[in-house]
């Protein structure tokens, strides 16, 4: 199943989506480091359902990043989105900032989803679990960071040592569009965690056994908050467990949506 890739506008801004498959409507939020396209997981996703993985404002061909300047803008970038695509209600998932954009989404307007998995999401603020500095870090020690096996193919593929000149650039558009809305507070909304009680429908949460970025105690607190939510472990898997363990979770996301 390959992906064809569209320009889609919304609002005047000219939004880069990922789009394949069959079945009901998934929308796919990514997580911080931009990942899109021809992906295994995305690929296993789009073979049970109509995928649709939009390029976040700032993140390769995507424009609007002018008018993100917090958690909100986001979610309503996400709501025209779902609306220019002739969506009335889709299934959910977002990866680490994909996650807490998606957690967000389903606390404002739940009415737009039937589903929520959320990976390893961002956006709580737990002071005696902080969540680790994405920002400062040289590409090989965030490698270290995010990825449980920092050696594989995939790691190694996604943040070498060295990086060309296209990788800089783009490792530095990410860290520029990520910091739009996680700079300050950092990568959480402080009231998210008391409003949780607002998300009412079917809950899937997933995290990466071994994530050093936001450790499982966060994925603990999303499932307190979220009623009738389900907590599962990705084993040997770090903060991306959608790169570094596709079909693992692909198979967890995809029992959960369809069931």
């Amino acid at each position: 199943m390959s992906l064809q890739e569209e320009i889609v506008e919304v609002r005047g801004a000219k939004i880069q989506l990922y789009k394949g498959g069959k079945g009901s409507p998934l929308l796919y939020l990514h997580s911080f480091m931009g990942e899109s396209g021809e992906l295994p997981f995305l690929e296993l996703l789009g073979r049970q359902f109509m995928l649709y993985a939009p390029v976040q404002p700032g993140f390769s061909r995507s424009e609007g990043l002018e008018r993100i300047d917090k958690i909100e803008d986001m979610v309503f970038l996400y709501v025209d989105l779902i609306e220019a695509l002739g969506l009335e209600q889709v299934l959910l998932v977002g990866s680490s900032m994909g996650g807490w954009i998606a957690a967000e989404l389903a606390v404002h307007h739940p009415r737009l989803i039937s589903k929520l998995v959320l990976i390893d999401a961002l956006g709580l603020d737990l002071t005696k679990t902080p969540i680790a500095d994405i920002f400062l870090p040289a590409p090989g020690e965030l490698r270290h960071l995010l990825f449980h096996d920092h050696s594989s193919e995939v790691a190694v593929g996604l943040l070498p040592d060295t990086l060309s000149e296209e990788a800089t650039v783009s490792l530095y558009q990410s860290r520029r569009a990520a910091a739009r809305i996680g700079w300050n507070p950092y990568l959480c909304d402080p009231k998210l965690e008391q409003r949780l009680y607002r998300v009412t429908i079917p809950t899937l949460i997933v995290w990466g056994a071994e994530d050093r970025v936001v450790q499982t105690q966060h994925g603990e607190a999303y499932q307190r908050g979220v009623a009738g939510s389900r907590l599962v472990t990705v084993k040997e898997a770090g903060h991306l467990p959608a790169l570094e363990k596709p079909a693992d979770t692909a198979r967890l996301t995809t029992d959960f949506l369809k069931d």
